[in-house]
């Protein structure tokens, strides 16, 4: 979408321009007329995103990043370990103490191992997608097939602000959740090439 302030191309999730920091939320301080709206709006429709040609270089345009939520057992459970531990465990040593604190231990550890371990880096031919800890799985998603991964949240995600991607590989399907910054994840998935687009454009006026 295009800011109906000054013109210039904006995202479909900002709140204000980044060129003049117009309120792209309130329409009150627009004040171009309905008129100049509807000529930005077909110019929108109109405008088509390229991908860069395959033969040039790739860049990483965007990591995305895990929500706090990934390591909410690990959260939870840690002060539970060292009370278990501590007043049970420590004056029995039974087997099945062993088996209980084992397996508390494995769900604050995988977790956390797969907070770090997954990745899905997004750059300007691919999405490469990796998914585990002890055999993960990689998987690379050409940029243009990118808009047929699905988003979802759940009720305590709309809240928290997280969700899952969700796409399908070798006929199997595949989750990938708590992810942060959905708006973000949406307008990514909502056009790719257009994210690509305006991502190098943006890097050419840093330089």
């Amino acid at each position: 979408m295009f800011c109906p302030n000054c013109g210039k191309p904006v995202k479909d999730f900002d709140n204000f321009c980044r060129y003049c920091g117009a309120d792209l939320k309130n329409d009150a301080v627009n004040p171009k007329n309905e008129t100049i709206k509807t000529e930005i709006q077909q110019q929108e429709i109109s405008q088509e995103y390229k991908l860069p040609p395959e033969d040039s270089e790739e860049l990483v345009l965007y990591d995305v990043k895990k929500h706090w939520m990934a390591l909410f057992w690990p959260i939870f459970l840690t002060p539970i370990f060292f009370i278990y531990f501590w007043v049970i465990f420590l004056n029995t040593h039974s087997i099945l103490s062993w088996v209980i604190v084992l397996l508390i231990i494995s769900f604050i550890i995988y977790p956390i191992l797969r907070y770090h371990s997954d990745k899905i880096i997004i750059t300007t031919k691919f999405a490469h997608i990796k998914i585990g800890v002890l055999n993960p799985i990689e998987i690379d998603i050409p940029i243009k097939k990118l808009d047929m991964c699905d988003f979802s949240q759940s009720a305590m995600g709309r809240i928290l602000d997280y969700g899952t991607i969700s796409f399908n590989h070798n006929a199997e399907r595949y989750d990938y959740n708590y992810i942060k910054n959905t708006a973000d994840i949406e307008y990514i998935l909502e056009n790719p090439a257009r994210f690509v687009s305006e991502s190098l454009e943006e890097d050419n006026e840093n330089l």
